[in-house]
């Protein structure tokens, strides 16, 4: 299948395994959406693309570093001669690095390694978009972040993790500015958590499904006009901050 004139244009990053690969599965079923499959690894973007498209879905592979700012322009560029135009940008790539044990310059680089990912590449992959998204006239933004990011519940949530953790909390005030800032222009813009599933972000030790965790981000991909913006949720409702 290939993307009609009429057919919403979706960017999901980190989207050849895990939650990112599910969005991609179930957004790329739905009629009128078109999903190009974010990968930093090309082989592992084309190869996931390939098991959807055989399935006779709607997407294709793009490969899309969020950490490096010439693969971010190479996508802009790719997306603009092919579509001129995002209809929504799913920022789904994450990192999740041992945080046990360490200390000194090893726990400086973990911040930085996690915070270039989590929240940096977020960041920088939004800006790199919005021209692209200006051109749609229904922007959809979704942020994939973690109840674990909650300052409300952070006495709640018995696991350490403060580098991982304060990432989603930074992810969530940078989406708020987004929904802030574009909230007069119709854009829907959105904090999704997936809850605790089985990936490799966690060496499969969740105890839900990927197919449960793309469940939210796919609503909030598909809001219409009257769609909530600014809000940090679950499949299960509302999160506090």
């Amino acid at each position: 299948m290939s993307a009609s004139m009429t057919s919403k244009i979706v960017l999901i990053t980190g989207a050849n395994q895990g939650i990112g690969f599910e969005i991609a599965k179930s957004l790329s079923s739905k009629p009128g959406y078109h999903v190009l499959l974010g990968s930093r690894d090309a082989h592992r973007g084309i190869k996931a693309a390939k098991d959807l498209k055989d399935q006779g879905l709607d997407v294709e592979p793009i490969s899309i570093d969020v950490t490096s700012d010439d693969s971010l322009a190479s996508a802009a560029h790719q997306i603009t001669s092919k579509f001129n135009r995002l209809d929504v940008l799913i920022n789904n790539a994450g990192v999740s690095l041992n945080e046990e044990n360490i200390s000194g310059p090893v726990l400086r680089t973990s911040y930085h390694d996690t915070f270039a990912v989590n929240t940096f590449g977020a960041a920088l992959t939004t800006e790199a978009f919005i021209p692209l998204l200006s051109a749609s006239p229904t922007p959809r933004i979704v942020f994939m972040s973690s109840v674990t990011g909650s300052l409300t519940h952070r006495w709640g949530i018995p696991v350490d993790l403060p580098v991982y953790r304060s990432s989603k909390a930074a992810l969530n005030m940078l989406m708020l500015h987004y929904a802030f800032k574009f909230k007069d222009a119709g854009w829907k813009v959105n904090a999704s958590c997936p809850g605790y599933c089985a990936t490799n972000l966690n060496d499969f030790a969740g105890m839900d499904t990927p197919e449960n965790g793309a469940l939210n981000a796919v609503r909030l991909a598909m809001l219409g006009e009257d769609g909530e913006t600014g809000t940090f949720t679950s499949k299960e409702g509302v999160i506090a901050w």
